[in-house]
């Protein structure tokens, strides 16, 4: 049972751009995947995602990053994620085995020597099974 602490403890999990801490994680969809510049822009005082290079002017740091658009089931909407190129191919080893499989696409982030990483793991839906029996209407009166 969610009970509201819990709420408020997962709020940093419900937004558009989540950074979750190491242990936690949040369930999502993969829709689509851009490629894009991103750089850090001193008015907004945050990171600013355009689609061509010649927008980034007055823009720092720019560089050229993917965006995941994904489903987060946390949120109940559409949420990004920033990925370098080891964690693109690590998303897509992951995204192969749930197309063959099934189950569910969980996102968190790991610590790898001084980083946290964006990390992506399959676990298993839960899922009921129940036993179906033959039978006619004869047989149940």
């Amino acid at each position: 049972m969610i009970e509201g602490d819990d709420l408020q403890r997962l709020k940093h999990l419900k937004t558009t751009y989540p950074k979750p801490v190491e242990g936690e994680v949040i369930p999502i969809t993969f829709i689509d995947k851009h490629e894009v510049f991103a750089g850090w822009s001193p008015q907004l005082k945050r990171t600013v995602y355009k689609h061509d290079y010649a927008e980034t002017t007055g823009l720092k740091r720019v560089r050229e990053v993917i965006l995941l658009e994904v489903y987060n089931w946390l949120l109940d909407g559409i949420s990004f994620i920033e990925l370098s190129e080891t964690e693109l191919e690590q998303f897509k080893e992951v995204l192969e085995i749930y197309n063959e499989n099934g189950g569910e696409i969980v996102y968190t982030r790991k610590r790898e020597k001084q980083r946290m990483i964006n990390y992506f793991r399959l676990v298993e839906s839960v899922s009921y099974k129940s036993d179906v029996k033959k039978t006619t209407m004869a047989e149940i009166l």
